[in-house]
């Protein structure tokens, strides 16, 4: 069932005008961030259920959704950790060459914050999708980014289903392009709101558009990257910007994959505990090592 076609930019405009309002009333960045893209999940996820795209996708077992709602609620923490990490180096530069971060903060006009923002944001992006690209061309970042593709459905439930690892590297791109470029933390988090937002409506469950989007990864650009058939899921890296797809010779347009996922004949870990741990077996694709010793990792 079509969708309206103003429900899209809605869906992203609201969560960062959320996480601006809540900066505004003195609310961390981060918390402000949490909240807006929980928020967006639920609403994503009611409309899902009012106009599904596909009805089936939106019915998974019990150990699907205990996995998706996993991943969502320990999602923060690796993220997190990396930005810190980065805003301690960055700090202790700062220090080292005798500046100090509020100064330079405090020194810049709002328009030139905001648009070093921008450029931040835009550098950021096409860090992650140089990233994101070559997670899926070499082994070695793969078995990293394999729970993404792991479901066999598209909801916006399963957007944040991302490997502690991988989801640590994409902060820490954002972060170290932050922290180099001396973004403001209340800027950072309403663009990471936005970044935030095309990745969960990019895994919606809705048919918001019929690949008309010129800007922004939408679900009929990111269906085709979940694709079964490798040959077409090699194709829409973009974490958030259509361009660098358009630019490097990666977008494709198409109808939606009849069939979602990963083909394999090993067995996959079901479970978020299975699904980090799988990640360190030698063969990126071999999950006998740990599921051969402790099968209840599958339960």
């Amino acid at each position: 069932m079509k969708t309206p076609r103003l429900v899209f930019p809605i869906l992203l405009l609201m969560p960062v005008a959320t996480t601006a309002l809540l900066i505004s009333r003195g609310v961390a960045g981060p918390l402000a961030l949490t909240v807006a893209t929980v928020m967006l999940m639920l609403v994503t996820t009611a409309i899902e259920r009012w106009r599904p795209f596909r009805a089936a996708w939106n019915t998974a077992s019990g150990t699907e959704v205990g996995t998706d709602l996993a991943y969502i609620a320990l999602a923060s923490i690796p993220d997190r950790l990396s930005h810190v990490a980065v805003e301690a180096a960055g700090v202790a530069l700062v220090a080292l060459v005798g500046a100090s971060a509020a100064q330079v903060a405090s020194s810049s006009p709002s328009l030139l914050a905001w648009a070093v923002g921008v450029v931040a944001f835009i550098v950021a992006d096409l860090g992650k999708y140089a990233l994101h690209r070559a997670s899926h061309a070499h082994p070695w970042l793969w078995r990293f980014h394999f729970a993404h593709h792991h479901p066999g459905r598209l909801v916006a439930s399963n957007a944040l289903r991302l490997h502690p690892v991988n989801m640590a590297y994409n902060g820490a791109t954002d972060a170290i392009v932050a922290v180099v470029l001396g973004v403001r933390p209340e800027i950072a988090a309403v663009f990471a709101t936005l970044r935030a937002a095309v990745g969960v409506v990019q895994h919606a469950n809705i048919d918001l558009e019929t690949q008309r989007q010129w800007l922004f990864n939408a679900p009929s650009y990111h269906r085709l990257h979940h694709a079964i058939d490798i040959g077409i899921a090699n194709h829409n890296y973009a974490s958030t910007l259509l361009v660098w797809d358009r630019a490097f010779g990666t977008l494709l347009r198409g109808a939606a994959p009849e069939v979602v996922g990963i083909a394999t004949p090993h067995r996959q870990a079901r479970s978020y505990r299975g699904q980090v741990l799988q990640a360190l077996c030698t063969d990126r694709l071999d999950t006998t090592c740990i599921l051969a010793r402790w099968p209840w990792l599958t339960r």
